[in-house]
Order: C-alpha cells, then sequence, then structure tokens
C-alpha cells in the first residue's frame, strides 16, 4: 500500500470516527426521550385558577371531588399530566431524586431554536411566548433555589456565615448554570450523557414548537428530566406539578399551592 493511499484512508477514518459518534449521540437522543420499556405512569390534574393560583391532584382524588359535586370556577383551566419514571418503579420518588439530588452543574434546555422568535417575531413562533417564557422562568428559578440551598448548606458546614453563606451559595449557582436551545448538537450530548447525568442536571422542556403530542413529565436516567407538554400552558403546569411532587414551597409571593380544593355545587 502505498504512503498516498494510507494517507488517504487515515484522513477517511479520522473524518469518520467523530462523524460517527455524533451519529450514535443523536439516535441515542431519541431513544432517550421515547424510552420504549414499560414502567409505572402516575397521572394527575392540575388546575390553574383565574387568579394564576396552581393546584395539584392525583387523578383518582381528582375525580373524587368531581364525583362530590365539585365544579370549577369560570375561567380555570385543567391539565392532565403523566408523570413517568425510569429509576426506581416510583414516578414520585424519581422526580424527587433527580430535582434534590446534588450536582456540578445544571442545563435548562428551553426548546427548539424557534424559542428565539419569541424576541424577534413572536406571532411566528409555535405556541405561546408568554406562557413559554413563564415555564421557563419558572423551572430556572426552581432548580436555581435548590442550588442555592444546597451550596448554602455546604457554605454554612464550612463555617461561613448566614451573609458569606448566602453570597457563597448565590455565586456557585450563577457560576454552575447554562441555559441552551435544543438544537441538534444538544440532543447529541443529551445522546451521549455528557449533560443529563448524575453530575450534570438537564431539564428539557418540549412544547408544540418542538412537536409534542402528550402532556408527560418523564425521567429517564438520573440527572435527565424532560417536560412535554401539547400547550405551552401544559409546561408551566408541569413546573407546577413538580413543585407540589418535591413539596416546594416558595417564600412569598409565588402562585403554585399545594391547597386543597373542596367541592362545591
Amino acid at each position: 500500500m502505498s504512503k498516498k493511499l494510507l494517507a488517504v484512508l487515515l484522513l477517511v477514518v479520522l473524518i469518520a470516527a467523530p462523524l460517527g459518534y455524533i451519529v450514535y449521540g443523536y439516535e441515542e437522543y431519541k431513544s432517550v426521550i421515547n424510552p420504549s420499556k414499560p414502567t409505572t405512569i402516575h397521572t394527575y390534574v392540575v388546575i390553574k385558577y383565574p387568579n394564576g393560583t396552581y393546584v395539584s391532584l392525583p387523578l383518582p382524588a381528582y375525580n373524587e371531588l368531581v364525583s362530590q359535586g365539585y365544579r370549577p370556577p369560570v375561567g380555570t383551566e385543567k391539565y392532565v399530566i403523566n408523570v413517568t419514571g425510569y429509576l426506581t418503579g416510583s414516578p414520585e420518588v424519581d422526580v424527587n431524586m433527580t430535582m434534590l439530588a446534588p450536582y456540578d452543574r445544571f442545563t435548562i434546555v428551553i426548546g427548539s431554536p424557534s424559542v428565539k422568535l419569541c424576541s424577534s417575531n413572536p406571532s411566528e413562533f409555535i405556541g405561546s411566548c408568554p406562557l413559554r417564557t413563564a415555564a421557563v422562568s419558572e423551572i430556572s428559578a426552581l432548580v436555581s433555589s435548590l442550588f442555592k440551598r444546597y451550596y448554602y448548606q455546604k457554605a454554612r458546614a464550612m463555617g461561613m456565615d448566614n451573609a458569606s453563606a448566602k453570597q457563597y451559595a448565590y455565586e456557585q449557582t450563577m457560576n454552575r448554570y447554562d441555559i441552551r436551545y435544543l438544537s441538534f448538537m444538544t440532543k447529541v450530548s443529551i445522546g451521549l450523557g455528557r449533560i443529563g447525568n448524575e453530575k450534570h442536571l438537564a431539564v428539557v422542556l418540549l412544547g408544540p414548537a418542538e412537536g409534542a403530542t402528550k402532556n408527560e413529565i418523564l425521567i429517564p436516567r438520573k440527572g435527565l428530566l424532560i417536560l412535554e407538554g401539547k400547550t405551552d400552558g401544559a409546561l408551566r403546569a408541569e413546573v407546577a406539578l413538580i413543585e407540589y411532587i418535591i413539596n416546594f414551597q416558595w417564600p412569598t409571593g409565588n402562585q403554585t399551592k399545594k391547597a386543597t380544593v373542596a367541592a362545591t355545587g
């Protein structure tokens, strides 16, 4: 074999190997977001009242209320959402494990690059820009708060006073935060496990602009949380449901509630 031919073959290998790795990652992403294995699924109803308050209920509890005569006020929105987990057999435990585990970093994948239209030309965006923004803002604030809580406790254990610990927690959280669009390379990163793993939490939002066909909170593996909503309003409701499942309470001013619903009429 001539040196020239050998060089050409070597060049082909050097080009083909990385391309094959990328293609493999992309195909793995498709498998990750569409698991084929059977698992436990629990269904919830999230109610958004006209005043913006969210109330989450397991489907059996909601059906019981309806059987007792409960009728929501005019203007109320209802979202039926499945919670699907592949970690422990309990979707609620999977959500808690994923959201409350300590991580080195976290990434919020806010949707396809078409989300940029919400800044330049909202009328061309498939879905609701205000509701997508609300969903992104709420999940970002939630994860940031959980990170701050962890690093605050860590700072206190290191001997810092309250003010120093709060500043440390804020700086650590901001330095460990990333936001991405669901581009081809982001899909590859998820498929290859570079993000969405035990050390790097990834939360992915899939709405109508991304072709979502169901309302589901999916935990396919450790460190990866996928929110899929047929509407952007459903995505926001799914964040409210996560807050309910992990028993998260905002200090003041948040409209996500864990309140009970009284039967009326």
